[in-house]
C-alpha cells in the first residue's frame, strides 16, 4: 500500500517535539531489509522500507542534508503483516530537480539514510542506469554494486526479471549454482508467502541493498517475477497442480508492488505501465510487453516438429506457412489494444510538449535477431545433443530469415510494426530500452515505411543470467558477435559474452551510452569491468540518428 503524507500539522508538531518525545510515540522494532526510493515526480518521490515490531507505527523524514538539520517533509507510516511489513510513502511537497536525503524513524532508532531526487521542471541532461535479469543462483550482483557507486546516474531503470521464481536444481541446476546462493525457499514459488520469502532473500544481497539506498528506481516486471514465459492467459512454468493462474498472478503482483518502490498506476489489477517526465527533456514510458496484452508465444517445436531438423523443400514450405498464418498474424499482440492506444497518445503528448527524447523502458529485445552462418561450429563437442539440434535449427531458420527467439518482439512482428509506426508518427527521438535476452544488443530500428529511423535500441544485458554464449561456448573471442552482426545489418553492436549494466546519458544533442561489462559474476569479488561507448545524435523531431562507432575502454 502507498501511505500519503500526513500533512503540515503533523510535520509542524513533530518539529516542535524533542527527539526523545518523537521516538516515544513510535513502535520499537527493526528495519529489516534496507530502504529504497523510486518513481520521482517533480514534487515528490516514493519512499520504501520494511519494519517489523510493535504495532508498526513509524515516521519518515526527507531533508536537504544528510544530518537532517533542514527537513523538507516528514510524516507517519504504518507497517503491517498485510503487506509483509513493507511500507511505501508517497512523499509530496518537495521542490523539483533537487537531491534529498531520507530516512525512517522508530522508537529503536533510525533506519539507514538514503539518497534520492525529484524530477526537474527543466533539464539539460538525464543519465539513467539500465539493469535486468538478476538470477540469484547464477552469481553475484556486481552490476548493482558498481552502479550504486556512480555519482553521475540520476535514475535506475529495471526492465524486469528482478527476481526468479525457480526452485533448487532448476534454473540454475545444482552444478551451476554459485556456492551460498541457492534459492530460498528451495521450491518454486507459487503462493503469496512464497513470493514474499523470495523478495526477502534477494534483499539480503549487499549490492542490491546499496543500489536501492543510493538511487531512485523505476521498474517494470518481466516473466520471472511471475513465472517463466508468462502471458495474459498462462505461463510455461505454471501447471494445473499449482492452482489457478489468475491466483498466482495476483500473488506475484501484490508481492511486487509491496516490495518495489513504485507508484502504482491503478488501484486494482496487474497494470504496471505508466510514464514519468524528466522536465522538458524526456518522457520515460514504462510499458508492459509481458502480461496484460501478450498473446501466447509461438513455438517452432510445437508448430513444425521434426521438420525443424531438415533443410528440404517440405521443411521450407512448412516454415513459410508458419510465417504467413501464425507469426505474421496481425491479431497477435504484446501490449493489447488499450495499452497500444495509450502508448501512441503518450508519444504524441510528449512531442507536443517539446521533449527531445521519449525513453521506452520495456522487457524484451526489439531488433530482429537472425542466427548467422557458422553458429553450429561454436557448439562445444561435449555439448548435449539437444544443444546441437537447437543451434542447428536456429542456423537453418536463419537462412530463411526467421528469428531464433520467439519470446522477443521477433515473435510478434505485426505488433512490432504497429509500435514502430507509432514511434515514427508520434515520437521525436525514441530510445527503446530492454532486457530479457541476457546479452547486449544496440540496434537501429527503421520505420516500417523507410526513410528514417523510428528508434534506437539498447537491449540488455543481464546482471547474472547466462545468455546465448552458453550454447555457443566454443566460439573464439569476438566470433559470436561478428556472426550476429554479419547476419543482422541493423545491429550496430553486441556483446554475447558478459554480464553487466548500461548507462545512457540523454541531452538535447545526443544519447551517449556505456555498456559496463563484467567477465565473471561467479567470483564474490568483481574484477575491473570493460566499458564500451556509443553515441546517437538527436534530431529536431525527425527521429534519432543511428548508433555511431564504438570505443572500448579497459
Amino acid at each position: 500500500m502507498i501511505l500519503p503524507r500526513r500533512g503540515l500539522l503533523f510535520a509542524g508538531a513533530g518539529a516542535a517535539l524533542p527527539r526523545a518525545a518523537w521516538a516515544q510515540s513510535l513502535s520499537a522494532g527493526q528495519f529489516t531489509h534496507g530502504i529504497a526510493s523510486g518513481d520521482p515526480a517533480q514534487d515528490g518521490v516514493i519512499l520504501w522500507t520494511r519494519f517489523v515490531g510493535g504495532d508498526g507505527r513509524i515516521a519518515w523524514e526527507v531533508a536537504e542534508d544528510d544530518a537532517f538539520t533542514s527537513i523538507a517533509q516528514r510524516g507517519e507510516a504504518q507497517a503491517s503483516a498485510a503487506s509483509d511489513f513493507c511500507v511505501k510513502v508517497d512523499a509530496r511537497g518537495l521542490a523539483p530537480g533537487r537531491s534529498y536525503f531520507y530516512r525512517f524513524l522508530s522508537a529503536s532508532g533510525p533506519s539507514l539514510t538514503g539518497r534520492t531526487c525529484t524530477a526537474p521542471t527543466q533539464a539539460q541532461s538525464l543519465t539513467v542506469g539500465l539493469v535486468s535479469c538478476a538470477n540469484y543462483g547464477y552469481g553475484h550482483f556486481h552490476a548493482y554494486g558498481h552502479l550504486a557507486r556512480r555519482e553521475d546516474v540520476d535514475l535506475v531503470l529495471h526492465t524486469g526479471d528482478y527476481i526468479y521464481e525457480y526452485g533448487t536444481d532448476q534454473y540454475p541446476n545444482d552444478e551451476d549454482t554459485v556456492t551460498g546462493r541457492g534459492f530460498d525457499p528451495a521450491r518454486e514459488i507459487v503462493t503469496l508467502d512464497d513470493y514474499y520469502a523470495r523478495y526477502r532473500q534477494y534483499h539480503t544481497d549487499p549490492d542490491l541493498l546499496a543500489l536501492r539506498q543510493a538511487k531512485p528506481l523505476s521498474a517494470v516486471w518481466d516473466d520471472h517475477e511471475i513465472a517463466n514465459d508468462a502471458a495474459s492467459g498462462g505461463a510455461q512454468n505454471h501447471q494445473r497442480n499449482e492452482g489457478a493462474y489468475a491466483d498466482r498472478v495476483a500473488a506475484a503482483t501484490k508481492a511486487y508492488f509491496d516490495w518495489m518502490p513504485l507508484r502504482r498506476p491503478d488501484a486494482s489489477g496487474p497494470r504496471v505501465y505508466r510514464s514519468l517526465d524528466w522536465g522538458d527533456l524526456a518522457r520515460i514510458l514504462l510499458i508492459d510487453t509481458r502480461l496484460i496484452g501478450r498473446a501466447r508465444q509461438l513455438s517452432y517445436l510445437r508448430a513444425l516438429g521434426l521438420r525443424l531438423l531438415s533443410d528440404g523443400q517440405r521443411a521450407a514450405a512448412a516454415v513459410e506457412e508458419f510465417r504467413r498464418t501464425q507469426l505474421n498474424d496481425p491479431a497477435r499482440t504484446l501490449l493489447g489494444a488499450e495499452q497500444e492506444a495509450w502508448f501512441a497518445a503518450e508519444l504524441a503528448a510528449s512531442k507536443q510538449r517539446g521533449h527531445t527524447w521519449q525513453i521506452v523502458a520495456q522487457q524484451i529485445a526489439m531488433g530482429e535477431q537472425i542466427i548467422g552462418e557458422g553458429a553450429l561450429g561454436f557448439v562445444p563437442a561435449s555439448a548435449h545433443g539437444n544443444v546441437r539440434r537447437y543451434v542447428g535449427a536456429a542456423e537453418r531458420l536463419g537462412r530463411m530469415r526467421m528469428p531464433w527467439n520467439l519470446d522477443a518482439w521477433d515473435g510478434y512482428p505485426a505488433a512490432r510494426t504497429r509500435f514502430l509506426d507509432a514511434c515514427a508518427a508520434h515520437g521525436a527521438n525514441v530510445a527503446v530500452l530492454g532486457g530479457d535476452s541476457h546479452n547486449t544488443w544496440l540496434n537501429n530500428l527503421a520505420a516500417p515505411g523507410g526513410g528514417r529511423l523510428a528508434a534506437i535500441e539498447f537491449a540488455g544485458g543481464s546482471v547474472t543470467s547466462p545468455g546465448l554464449e552458453s550454447p555457443l561456448a566454443a566460439a573464439p573471442d569476438g566470433a559470436r558477435e561478428t556472426m550476429m552482426r554479419n547476419a543482422n545489418a541493423h545491429l550496430a553492436w553486441c556483446d554475447v559474452s558478459n554480464r553487466g549494466y548500461g548507462v545512457l546519458r540523454f541531452t538535447r544533442a545526443a544519447c551517449e551510452s556505456e555498456w559496463v561489462a563484467f567477465s565473471d559474476v561467479r567470483n564474490v569479488s568483481a574484477s575491473p569491468p570493460s566499458v564500451t561507448l556509443l553515441q546517437s545524435e538527436a534530431s529536431a523531431g525527425a527521429g534519432p540518428g543511428g548508433w555511431g562507432p564504438t570505443h572500448t575502454l579497459r
